[in-house]
């Protein structure tokens, strides 16, 4: 078991993925097997949206625990409480860990687009930011149920203060999701109605349009 930092220090020179970021795998990941599951999720994160985040080096760690008051790269499972993905900021740049034991390749695709999501959402301008509640505030308007997903649904029903920003974020990964691959609509009251949902899409479309051969409407 390594610290964090330990682990970051400890990597190779990894591979070059899509907008010049580079891929490190963490014993006993594998590069082939890292460079397997990330590469498509990553060339699908549209190059305006990917400049807001610089240089990014992603690490693919077997396990993320944490213990005490330090993150930790473990080869086995967390005795204790686990990340999914974890960030810091360092003089390089930007620094994502995601753990890849438990979790299958599309999860932890996905995972990565989540990630970078919350990651970009404080790089938006103003002007970004507010088209986007103006939407939310629209959605309202017209008596919207339900939201992206769970953790947005909840903040939504909490009336929490972030609201907007978790429902951003969590937009953002699904309209990166639907680049990469087709998504099934989910539907029920739980669910955004699909009318909102284009919106939406369309929105984040015009703000990140989409690389070249990659079509968000199929």
């Amino acid at each position: 078991m390594l610290t964090v930092e330990a682990a970051l220090e400890s990597a190779g020179p990894g591979l070059e993925l899509a907008h010049g970021w580079r891929l490190h795998a963490l014993e006993p990941i594998s590069p082939a097997e890292a460079e397997a599951v990330l590469r498509e999720p990553v060339a699908a994160v549209p190059d305006s949206l990917a400049a807001r985040l610089g240089v990014l080096h992603i690490y693919a760690a077997p396990y993320l625990e944490c213990r005490g008051e330090k993150e930790w790269v473990s080869a086995e499972p967390p005795a204790g409480e686990s990340h999914s993905s974890l960030w810091l900021e360092r003089p390089e740049g930007l620094a994502l860990l995601l753990s890849f034991r438990d979790a299958d390749a599309h999860d932890t695709g996905f995972e990565l687009l989540a990630a970078l999501s919350e990651l970009a959402v404080p790089r938006l301008t103003d002007e970004e930011f507010v088209r986007y509640a103006q939407l939310i505030e629209r959605e309202l308007r017209e008596g919207s149920t339900g939201e992206i997903d769970e953790e947005a649904l909840q903040a939504r029903e909490a009336a929490q203060a972030d609201y907007v920003m978790v429902s951003l974020a969590s937009t953002l990964a699904e309209y990166m999701h639907a680049l990469w691959h087709d998504v099934e609509v989910r539907r029920g009251p739980e669910h955004l109605p699909p009318q909102f949902l284009r919106r939406r899409l369309e929105l984040l479309q015009e703000m990140f349009p989409p690389n070249p051969g990659y079509i968000l409407f199929r």
